[in-house]
């Protein structure tokens, strides 16, 4: 292979020559190889990628299109370098690195950028001139088009291996455009003689710088998002070196220690922002991550006139593992505090009224799972409060219920049932008061919540329970002296009316028989007249209890109706029946042999009317039979008295009488 070598000369370093086919270099000249030049031309693709690198992050607060601009400047003084380091392969033609420069800065800067470069490019070579000056214009412009159209078709994608590799391809490509443009052999001569040069650096070193620009987006992202995320986080970040000057602060930490610009702070110490017992609390702090090496997180203190804070402290180490700094978060915990404290407040005060209160309470969850109760709930339960416990389910405690007897209203029978009916109602509203085996009673409330969860009130109304029962009894004892008549203590005629006409009824709808005693004390009028009223009083109560003892059966009703007459009234009595006790009566009261002069027997007597509806009667009344009943007590009495006169109470009536 014929040697190539580039002139350097003195008076113009950036001018490429050739001796091509010289047997002896030429006097004053340092001669180099092909691949020295070659290196020095990567060399500076590196060193402009490179140094674009580190100025692009220095540059990053410069508006975009600014920084197109430069980058395209400064990629096309590139082109410049790289051509002015070229192989000279004959009088004007070059082989440089050039197209490289051109792809990269075409597919990363844009159209813009790559005006500017190729620009730049384009004027230099035609300056330098020559016989290759067609095919390298050529090579420029196919270089930028590449780069743009590799671009435009990689624009929604993530930039990666392909990309580069894509990239190198791109470059030694344009390379070839140049060397087929050259005139006669040198196209073929160029081919076969520089291939193996140029065209694996070509791609070598396109691939390298757009990994360089790949790496620097990257970074620059990355910083960026640090520095955003540092400058506008709400809390207080902060970094400071060893001596305890800020090296890094947010804008937060800024405007708290009364800077506009973060940048303002940066060098200062706390002795020149803070009170002096502020600054030494501070390094006192700082000191200690320092020396030990150990984070200081969460330490939360008051700050008088400003708050609550919280902060975390923690060393920085560089790769030796030495400590060269901290770094600080505060968080302004003020409304967390507040909130803390309320929290607690409110705790300790439902506490309080939990263990206060009079009522039992509970909550079962959706599942019917014991979660919260307070004492009051278990003591109420004395033989299974000790299964009622958080994570108990209602069914384990009501089977202690039952296999206990703690409660008294739960069945003998099916008690597997009832369980399930109670567990059951934990999910709609109910109440109820069960009464318990030492004699108390509780009333049990059930409100299911909307989030399936059950509140359950259990209230101690033993007292009210008594009360009621207390009332009832003696309502019933109200209702009993309403009823019944105060001398005698038979039911009064009132109570008699109603009496009758229940019986009425009663026999109408089953056609049994029905007999009614209507009794009148025997010349009483003279009685009260000779004994006086209150011996008066005191046989009428005599003449009732003998009623009484004569009526047998609990159905049987005597009462008082009216002066010195008195009724009973026979469910399920005929004729003959009432007739038997009508007698009984009246033989009980003469054998009593209560003293009577006025009258025809010297004793006290009675005569008693007997009225009787039998099955076959058709329709009855109460006046109907109390009237036929009146009528046989005049029979009675106009025979004679001490007697018992008897009427049946029929379509064809038919009368009884026995005298005595």
């Amino acid at each position: 292979m014929k040697n190539f070598y580039l002139l350097k000369i003195t008076g113009n370093p950036f001018t490429p020559r050739t001796l091509a086919g010289a047997s002896t270099p030429t006097k004053g000249i340092q001669l180099a190889s092909p691949w020295q030049i070659l290196a020095g031309n990567l060399a500076v693709v590196a060193l402009f990628v490179l140094g674009w690198a580190h100025a692009r992050y220095w540059l990053r607060a410069t508006p975009k299109r600014y920084r197109v601009i430069l980058f395209g400047l400064t990629m096309g003084i590139g082109t410049i370098a790289t051509m002015s380091m070229a192989i000279s392969f004959d009088q004007g033609v070059f082989f440089d690195l050039r197209s490289s420069l051109l792809v990269v800065t075409a597919f990363f800067g844009g159209l813009p950028a790559a005006l500017i470069t190729t620009a730049i490019a384009l004027a230099y070579r035609i300056l330098l001139g020559g016989a290759g000056i067609y095919g390298g214009t050529a090579s420029i412009v196919v270089a930028s088009l590449l780069g743009l159209g590799i671009r435009h078709f990689s624009r929604s994608r993530q930039i990666g291996a392909v990309h580069l590799c894509v990239l190198g391809l791109a470059a030694a490509f344009s390379t070839i455009v140049a060397k087929t443009m050259l005139p006669g052999g040198l196209a073929a001569t160029s081919l076969t003689m520089t291939s193996l040069q140029m065209l694996p650096l070509n791609f070598l070193a396109t691939a390298l710088a757009g990994l360089v620009h790949v790496q620097a987006r990257r970074l620059g992202a990355e910083r960026d998002l640090l520095a955003a995320a540092m400058a506008q986080t709400p809390d207080y970040t902060y970094v400071k070196d060893r001596r305890g000057r800020y090296a890094a602060v947010n804008v937060a930490v800024a405007k708290a220690c009364g800077f506009d610009d973060p940048a303002d702070m940066i060098g200062r110490t706390d002795a020149a922002i803070q009170t002096r017992e502020r600054a030494l609390a501070l390094h006192e702090r700082e000191r200690k991550v320092l020396t030990s090496g150990e984070s200081l997180l969460d330490h939360v203190e008051e700050i008088p006139g400003h708050g609550w804070f919280s902060s975390s402290t923690v060393p920085l180490r560089n790769s030796a593992g030495e400590v060269i700094g901290i770094a600080g978060v505060t968080r302004d915990v003020t409304l967390d505090r507040k909130l803390q404290q309320e929290l607690i407040q409110s705790r300790d005060t439902l506490s309080f009224a939990l263990q206060e209160m009079s009522d039992g309470l509970a909550m079962f969850d959706k599942h019917g799972r014991l979660v919260f109760s307070n004492a009051q709930y278990r003591q109420s339960f004395p033989l299974s409060g000790n299964i009622r416990q958080p994570g108990v389910h209602m069914k384990e405690i009501l089977r202690s219920v039952v296999e206990s007897g703690e409660q008294l209203t739960v069945p003998e029978r099916n008690t597997a049932s009832w369980v399930n009916k109670i567990t059951g109602n934990l999910r709609v509203e109910s109440e109820e008061v069960v009464s318990l085996y030492d004699g108390r009673w509780l009333q049990i409330r059930t409100r299911p919540a909307s989030t399936g969860a059950t509140l359950v009130v259990v209230t101690d109304v033993t007292r009210i329970k008594h009360a009621e029962l207390a009332l009832h009894s003696a309502t019933d004892e109200l209702k009993e002296l309403v009823r019944t008549d105060s001398l005698t203590g038979l039911l009064n005629r009132r109570a008699f009316d109603d009496t009758i006409e229940n019986e009425i009824r009663r026999s109408s709808r089953s056609s049994a028989p029905l007999s009614l005693l209507l009794i009148d004390v025997d010349r009483f009028k003279p009685y009260n007249d000779h004994y006086g009223h209150q011996a008066g009083d005191a046989a009428l109560r005599r003449v009732a209890e003998i009623l009484k003892a004569s009526l047998k059966r609990p159905a049987d009703v005597a009462a008082r109706y009216g002066g010195e007459e008195f009724a009973a009234v026979l469910p399920d009595t005929d004729e003959d029946g009432a007739y038997l006790v009508a007698e009984a009566f009246r033989r009980a009261l003469a054998e009593m042999r209560i003293d009577h002069r006025t009258s025809e027997r010297g004793y006290l007597t009675a005569s008693i009317g007997v009225a009787t509806y039998m099955p076959e009667a058709g329709q009855r009344s109460s006046a109907e039979l109390i009237q036929v009943a009146d009528e046989a007590l005049y029979s009675a009495k106009a025979a004679g008295r001490d007697r018992v006169f008897g009427k049946r109470v029929a379509s064809s009536p038919e009368r009884f009488a026995k005298a005595i």
